[in-house]
C-alpha cells in the first residue's frame, strides 16, 4: 500500500463503488480545502485503489494549532488488515512536521471498536458532543444527518 495525497484522478474512486456516491459534493469540498492548503486527503492505495483515507481540516482550529481529522475508515472487507493503523500513522507524523500541537475526530457514540481501536494508538476520549452534517447529494436532495459522537483527542508535541 502506497500512502499519498488525494489528487483529482482519485475524486472518482472515493465513491467506492456508489457507497459514498451521495456524499460526492462533501468529496469535492474536501479536495478543493486540501488545493487551498485548509486540508489534506490522506489515501491508502494499493492496485492503484484508495483502500483507506483520513481526511484532515487544519482550517477550523488553526489559531490553537489543532487538527481535526475526518472520514477516517478504511474499505469494509479489509478492515483488519492494518490499513487504518498505517494511515493514521502517517497522518499523525505529518501533523507534527506541520507543528500541529493537538489532533481531534468524532467516533459516533455506539462505535465501541473504534473508539478502541484510536485508544490502542494513543488517543483518549474527552467528552461526548453533538454535531449536524449538511450535503447536498448528485440529485440535489438536501440532507441534514445529527451526529452524537464521542470527542477523542491526541496531544501530538508529546512522545506518546
Amino acid at each position: 500500500m502506497t500512502i499519498r495525497l488525494c489528487t483529482a484522478a482519485d475524486l472518482p474512486a472515493l465513491e467506492w463503488m456508489g457507497l459514498y456516491s451521495p456524499h460526492r459534493a462533501v468529496i469535492q469540498e474536501a479536495f478543493a480545502a486540501q488545493q487551498r492548503g485548509d486540508g489534506l486527503m490522506l489515501l491508502g492505495v494499493t492496485g492503484g485503489f484508495p483502500v483507506g483515507q483520513v481526511w484532515i481540516d487544519l482550517a477550523a482550529k488553526r489559531g490553537e494549532r489543532i487538527a481535526v481529522l475526518w472520514a477516517v475508515r478504511s474499505f469494509h472487507p479489509l478492515h483488519g488488515t492494518g490499513i487504518g493503523g498505517h494511515l493514521m500513522a502517517v497522518a499523525e507524523l505529518l501533523l507534527r512536521e506541520r507543528g500541529v500541537r493537538r489532533a481531534e475526530l468524532g467516533v459516533e457514540r455506539g462505535n465501541s471498536a473504534a473508539r478502541c481501536f484510536y485508544q490502542r494508538r494513543g488517543w483518549r476520549a474527552e467528552r461526548p458532543f453533538r454535531e449536524t452534517v449538511r450535503f447536498t447529494t448528485p440529485d440535489g436532495e438536501p440532507v441534514e444527518q445529527a451526529l452524537d459522537l464521542i470527542l477523542m483527542v491526541k496531544d501530538l508535541d508529546s512522545d506518546e
